[in-house]
């Protein structure tokens, strides 16, 4: 089995409709789009589109009637772009006189995606996190607490090559002048891990942990278990800035910030143990609908990979979405019982003009 990185999207609307974290992390990457040129725009990572095509109504709003922009949308081709498909129609929405050329590129971004200096402007946001390769299988004898502990450090050396891979690759196809617009989860500092907890890792921890419960049930086999295995690696701000550092000849970095940015459902969970007052039953549920919440917005991009590597790992095909079930409910359950705590996660902005 190749060990790239080739992270099927879940099927149906089912990112789409868990990425309202997402979204809010677009929605504050938008200042970085004033007084720039626009004409060939890139995302690279759209995935199902919803964020991708309104991130794309914003900038085109801004451009003038009967202007003409060629709008790519890259993801890895094992991406479902027919929900993007669906959503190209509403592009012009904020400008409707726009000549609009939009076009698919079912191809990575640790690879060329379009032409050499064909760039105007290029955007991700919320992609840059994922590696290229899959990290190595928890070994059997550690456990999965040691496994989280080491993985950090791990997969350091591998996410430092992947960022200078991307930036390169981003400096052949972007022009002279053009810009480079980034938006990547972050990595918590120890003083904000007091405040916050770090609630992503938290949840992957769950996630391997409820595979854990069902193989101890011999519901699923070993490998099954080890290869809960996420391809993802969240910077330290120390290395996204030494990174751009490292390529200062290709790039010139014009604006930089970082904010933490919440789930959209933990303001609902406050509110709801703000309406149930002293009702600690109500309280419960709320809790227990926020750590659901929380889960269904992690599995939305992972489901159907964890699903893949089950039946690569010997499980039977049609035994698949009852184990999965069950894997999700327990999940969820170990969530709720550990606290999920805001669900915030840094974000690291920025705005890079090719040197």
């Amino acid at each position: 089995m190749s060990d790239f990185n080739h992270l099927p999207m879940t099927g149906g609307n089912t990112y789409n409709d868990n990425c309202g974290q997402q979204t809010l992390i677009m929605e504050s990457s938008l200042p970085l789009f004033d007084d720039i040129k626009l004409g060939e725009i890139v995302d690279y990572g759209c995935s199902q589109g919803l964020n991708s095509v309104a991130m794309m109504q914003r900038i085109l709003g801004r451009m003038a009637p009967s202007s003409t922009a060629s709008l790519v949308f890259e993801d890895l081709p094992s991406n479902e772009f027919s929900s993007l498909i669906r959503l190209l129609p509403g592009l012009s929405a904020n400008n409707p006189d726009l000549k609009l050329y939009p076009s698919l590129v079912p191809r990575s971004f640790y690879e060329s995606v379009v032409a050499p200096q064909s760039v105007d402007v290029g955007f991700t946001s919320s992609t840059i996190h994922w590696l290229k390769k899959i990290p190595i299988l928890k070994p059997a004898n550690e456990t999965v607490a040691e496994y989280y502990e080491k993985r950090t450090l791990r997969n350091a050396p591998a996410a430092r090559e992947d960022f200078r891979e991307f930036l390169s690759l981003r400096g052949q196809e972007i022009k002279k002048g053009g810009h480079l617009i980034i938006a990547c989860f972050g990595s918590f500092t120890d003083e904000e891990i007091k405040i916050y907890k770090d609630a992503l890792i938290i949840r992957h921890r769950c996630l391997f942990q409820a595979a854990e419960v069902l193989g101890n049930k011999g519901r699923l086999p070993s490998r099954a278990v080890a290869r809960i295995n996420m391809p993802i690696y969240d910077r330290s701000e120390k290395e996204f800035l030494g990174g751009i550092e490292e390529l200062k000849d290709t790039w010139v970095m014009e604006k930089y910030y970082r904010k933490m940015i919440p789930h959209p459902a933990y303001h609902k969970f406050l509110k709801k143990c703000e309406l149930a007052g002293t009702n600690e039953e109500a309280k419960a549920k709320a809790a227990k609908t926020y750590a659901s919440d929380l889960m269904d917005w992690l599995v939305a991009v992972m489901g159907d990979m964890i699903k893949n590597w089950w039946i690569e790992s010997g499980v039977e095909q049609d035994e698949v979405e009852d184990i999965y079930a069950e894997f999700l409910s327990t999940a969820k359950d170990l969530l709720y019982k550990e606290g999920p705590a805001g669900a915030e996660i840094p974000v690291m902005y920025t705005r890079l003009r090719r040197a």
